[in-house]
């Protein structure tokens, strides 16, 4: 609001020297209003006021290019947005009484939260307490039984290792076994055959004796009678 007033002084053909100037002074003014203590009237602001030489901030108004009217009319202006910013402040200020009372009660939700807030994490650390060791308790016992699934299942292993050595040392006897027969058989089988050759050889010469004999003796006969 203040800022607009000062545009519309500007475009009247005020100078920025000036109108800088009353700008720091009335910005002072009400910096000076918001220090008052709470619960102080207006008329007792008015008067804690620092003086403000209005003729004087006139007379500088019209040396910077403003006539009497117009620099009166911002000396009037400047005073009522004084009164009102003062008016706006004072509004929302209170009573040290009230303030000391809200201080008060502000200590003691305070207090009474931060109580509230121990007891929660004095009962939050106990539920975590015991949450924790129930689950070592039962991280404890999964160990246990892991530990006797893990020992089962290597004797089961162990079992069905002797197991399987067990039945392959067996087949490899039997193995051995068939093989052993089998030589034998075919051993057999051989000197069958050996003797069924030399029966054969026998035979073959016994036959070839003979036929030569016949032959000699047939040759024999041919030359006796030719």
């Amino acid at each position: 609001m203040l800022y607009a007033f000062y545009k519309s002084t500007l475009h009247f053909g005020a100078r920025p020297s000036a109108c800088q100037i009353l700008r720091q002074r009335s910005f002072h003014a009400v910096s000076r209003v918001q220090q008052v203590p709470p619960g102080t009237n207006q008329k007792r602001i008015r008067n804690a006021m620092p003086f403000f030489d209005a003729d004087r901030f006139a007379r500088l108004l019209e040396r910077e290019g403003f006539s009497s009217g117009q620099a009166r009319a911002v000396i009037n202006s400047l005073d009522d947005v004084v009164d009102e910013s003062t008016t706006i402040v004072t509004a929302d200020l209170v009573s040290k009484a009230d303030q000391e009372r809200t201080i008060k009660q502000y200590k003691e939700d305070f207090a009474r939260l931060k109580n509230e807030i121990q007891q929660m994490e004095g009962r939050d650390v106990a539920e975590v307490k015991t949450a924790n060791e129930r689950l070592k308790s039962e991280i404890e016992k999964l160990r246990k039984q892991l530990q006797e699934e893990i020992t089962r299942s290597q004797a089961g292993v162990r079992l069905d290792l002797n197991l399987e050595k067990g039945r392959i040392r067996d087949e490899t006897i039997e193995q051995h076994e068939r093989l052993r027969k089998t030589d034998d058989k075919i051993e057999s089988e051989i000197q069958t055959l050996r003797r069924q050759m030399e029966g054969i050889k026998l035979q073959i010469l016994q036959y070839m004796i003979g036929t030569i004999t016949a032959a000699g003796t047939l040759v024999l006969t041919y030359i006796h009678f030719f």
